[in-house]
């Protein structure tokens, strides 16, 4: 769509005419415009294709009852997405945020996603996305690459994923699949999950993990971050009892071991991204210890 086509948004869905539209980006599954109508604001994304469409719409549906995504709209075919110019798109509601500045309470965090995995076991008819993350396979790749066997942290790497090899976690729920904070909106009252393009069946530590890691002050003591992830628990075990810190903390080796191995591919070799891995694999350490301290603590 060029930008005045976008204008055209009204008679395919039941909001007020168009009046401007913005450039906001695009993310691995979709990529997004902000929608300004004389009234309301809403996003416009461009997805993958119609089950895409059909599982967040199932998604959101059930999660705005609780104020905690942003609502997709039907269109005027009662259909959860447009096809428009060989492109599938979907509309939802704009939500307002402070993601840079604000104190996250990780009690209400913990509360939202425990929500979430709890609210997605009573929908029917979702559309698994297949892991474009394969451990396995962005490893095979990565041998390939002229500078792997120059690495330095190469060997301390390899145990990382022959680890992460030996995991077998029980599939135990729906999971978002990239629930890092990018994928989080801070309201003033609500934590929001939005972009539910990677939806699969998995275990709901990978969950946890992706938000944890990417929502710690990672300059905080290690007592404030032993309390957090305690209000974490807690928040999360009101609405989800399958909490487990053993299972957290190898989910949280998997996540930080994937990214690292995706990054290297995609970024390539270089000192910049090797710094980046050290500081991945120090932050990994660092919350493995703590929450060893956790399970130890009586």
């Amino acid at each position: 769509m060029d930008r005045n086509e976008y204008k055209t948004l009204s008679s395919f869905y039941p909001i007020k005419a168009v009046v401007e539209v913005k450039e906001i980006g695009k993310g691995i599954s979709s990529d997004a415009k902000l929608v300004v109508t004389s009234i309301e604001k809403y996003i416009l994304r461009r997805i993958k294709d119609p089950k895409q469409a059909i599982t967040e719409y199932k998604v959101s549906k059930v999660l705005s009852r609780h104020n905690i995504s942003p609502e997709i709209l039907l269109s005027v075919s009662h259909q959860p997405f447009i096809e428009f110019d060989g492109g599938i798109y979907n509309l939802q509601t704009f939500i307002s945020s402070h993601n840079r500045e604000h104190k996250i309470n990780f009690y209400d965090l913990g509360r939202t996603i425990g929500i979430f995995h709890s609210e997605l076991q009573r929908i029917d008819g979702l559309y698994e996305q297949a892991d474009r993350f394969s451990l396995h396979e962005m490893w095979e790749r990565l041998k390939q690459n002229n500078g792997f066997p120059n690495l330095v942290f190469k060997g301390e790497l390899q145990k990382m994923v022959e680890r992460c090899f030996t995991l077998n976690h029980e599939n135990n729920c729906y999971i978002h699949g990239d629930l890092g904070k990018w994928n989080l909106l801070f309201g003033e009252d609500n934590i929001y999950i939005i972009d539910f393009g990677e939806v699969r069946r998995g275990n709901n530590h990978f969950d946890m993990s992706a938000v944890i890691s990417s929502t710690l002050d990672w300059s905080q003591e290690n007592v404030v971050i032993f309390a957090s992830l305690h209000d974490f628990m807690k928040g999360y075990k009101s609405n989800f009892a399958q909490f487990d810190w053993t299972l957290l903390s190898e989910s949280l080796a998997l996540w930080f071991t994937r990214g690292i191995v995706a990054l290297l591919n995609h970024n390539g070799i270089d000192a910049r991204n090797c710094d980046s891995v050290k500081l991945m694999i120090d932050r990994k350490n660092r919350l493995e210890g703590i929450i060893k301290a956790i399970i130890e603590t009586p």
